[in-house]
């Protein structure tokens, strides 16, 4: 791996495997070959050159990277290397195991990514194929939460779950996961094979992805939710959170050891239609992916004819305020009483691991700026420095 100019703060995306503990039948990966795992002494170069390379954030992936019996080794690796963050992505079954848990901690997990797709137990066991699943992965967020790890979840948009995501997403924001991405399926693998079974247009999503984004800002979340292979025509007023306006800026291995940018993979699997083509967005939007546009068209697409203005919140949350990860990490910071400075609030957090993403001042800026409006923190400025305390009786914990 050659450093370059542009790389440092990149992410570098390790898929371990392909072989997996559940059958999901919404899976892309289906057909891909099983057998397939990267060897360990080929791992840990890659991820040393990957820091030495000025990538920063390190992302392990598969199939289900939690069945390989190296995992505590490759995690333990990327942080002697010297990655700060390094995040999972998993079905969370493994995750039950309460030692497995601490000993992923110690060795250096930040985050770790579920995929629940329901807030029924049913439901999303029928989706994964694997009965007692939601039982599991459950267990695996409490463990991890208790351990003070960062937790988020992906949530793949269904027949079953579509007209239900701000349901599902309430159900796990009281289960302690203030961070979403809503990922519309790739109709390749599995998903292709059972799309007349769980597959829905992009324009029936539509009034359910605005639904699913108004419960965030409620709960004052309202940038703690994204959507995934979304084009923006279909988050009228929230086109900022669609993914992909912006690059990847991720390099991606695979088990055989081919690496390849995320942005170039995602260019070649999408394609613009009729609507695009007068869209005002048509530079920055990949447009909808080549499959979808096979099985739905382009129903419900709708060009920009300007581009769009960035939306902002009305008020304050109206309902019962939860926290982002990031929050959390201040608040605790702040606990002890008595200002701190933004760098003060940044050298307590290299501590934490669930904070170990806030790299610089911004973070906390947006942090601070965000608890004082939720009326837990208050700031002053002092020669030209921000410093910050908890508001003298505001409690702590996400309330009603």
């Amino acid at each position: 791996m050659k450093k370059g100019a542009g790389v440092k703060g990149k992410c570098y995306e390790l898929i371990l495997n392909y072989n997996c503990s559940a059958r999901c039948l919404f899976c892309s990966q289906g057909s891909f070959d099983k057998s397939l795992n990267a060897p360990t002494p080929r791992l840990l170069a890659d991820i040393r050159a990957a820091y030495k390379g000025g990538y920063r954030r390190l992302g392990l992936t598969g199939g289900e990277p939690l069945i390989r019996p190296d995992m505590e080794k490759i995690v333990a690796a990327g942080r002697r290397a010297g990655f700060g963050f390094i995040r999972v992505q998993t079905n969370g079954i493994r995750l039950a195991d309460e030692a497995f848990c601490r000993r992923l901690a110690r060795a250096g997990l930040t985050l770790v990514k579920f995929s629940f797709t329901s807030d029924r137990a049913a439901e999303h066991d029928l989706l994964v194929g694997v009965k007692g699943a939601f039982a599991k992965a459950s267990a695996g967020v409490e463990n991890l939460r208790g351990l003070g790890l960062r937790v988020a979840n992906n949530i793949l948009v269904n027949r079953l779950n579509y007209r239900r995501l701000d349901s599902v997403i309430d159900y796990w924001l009281r289960k302690g996961i203030s961070s979403f991405v809503v990922i519309y399926p790739v109709y390749i693998g599995s998903m292709r094979a059972n799309h007349s079974r769980l597959g829905v247009s992009l324009p029936d999503c539509a009034p359910y992805f605005k639904k699913a984004a108004e419960l965030m800002e409620r709960r004052g979340l309202g940038g703690e939710i994204l959507f995934l292979n979304v084009p923006p025509c279909f988050l009228k007023g929230r086109e900022s959170l669609a993914i992909g306006l912006d690059k990847f800026n991720t390099t991606v291995t695979d088990p055989e050891g081919g690496s390849s940018d995320l942005d170039a993979n995602a260019e070649e699997a999408k394609v613009h239609g009729p609507p695009c083509r007068r869209c005002a967005l048509a530079a920055r939007c990949r447009g909808a992916d080549r499959n979808y546009a096979e099985l739905y068209g382009w129903r419900g697409f709708r060009p920009f004819r300007s581009l769009p203005r960035p939306r902002r919140e009305k008020g304050g949350p109206s309902e019962r305020t939860f926290f982002s990860d990031n929050e959390r990490c201040m608040v605790k910071i702040l606990e002890g009483g008595g200002w701190k400075t933004t760098a003060a609030v940044l050298a307590f957090s290299k501590k934490m691991a669930i904070c170990r993403d806030c790299s610089d001042g911004n973070a906390v800026l947006n942090a601070g700026l965000s608890l004082e409006k939720k009326g837990l923190v208050e700031k002053k400025l002092e020669r030209g420095v921000f410093l910050w305390r908890t508001r003298p009786g505001a409690g702590s914990e996400e309330r009603a």
